[in-house]
């Protein structure tokens, strides 16, 4: 079984790979979600909670450190079976990586309006030297479909 610490050496292994131009604006932390069957992977920005009330407590907020805000990459559980080849959990981890080097969930500037307007992420990854994901991607998901539409997988 796969935990969060073997997510993050992926992360790692693919920011220096393949996206070592990408500017790290904020903090990106992986993690393990719930299982999905649709959603394989999402990105969120997590912005630091404001103290509401009273003025002494606004002084107060002034006074303590204050977090940065942070970029949530989170996958399916799914993926931390050994079944689900290392190539698919790469190319979603790359997914998203894309829309964080897009703007999107990020503090870097939005290069787009929409994230997949246009197949803009299969396009950066084929410009980063990932298409090799994307092609064990289609092929996993094919087969994947297919035990989905004959019950062989229940999530």
């Amino acid at each position: 079984m796969r935990d969060n610490g073997w997510l993050e050496k992926q992360l790692q292994y693919l920011l220096k790979k393949n996206f070592a131009d990408v500017v790290i604006s904020n903090p990106l932390e992986i993690k393990f979600g719930r299982e999905a069957k649709y959603r394989f992977g999402s990105i969120r920005l997590v912005k630091p909670r404001k103290l509401r009330g009273f003025r002494v407590f606004r002084k107060l907020r002034d006074l303590r450190d204050e977090k940065p805000q942070r970029s949530i990459i989170t996958i399916t559980s799914l993926f931390a079976k050994e079944s689900v080849p290392v190539e698919v959990v790469h190319y979603t981890i790359a997914h998203e990586l894309c829309h964080y080097a897009h703007g999107f969930s990020s503090a870097n500037r939005r290069l787009f309006k929409y994230p997949h307007h246009g197949g803009i992420v299969n396009k950066e990854l084929t410009r980063r030297g990932a298409h090799h994901l994307i092609s064990a991607f289609k092929k996993w998901l094919k087969i994947y479909r297919a035990q989905i539409l004959s019950g062989r997988i229940s999530v």
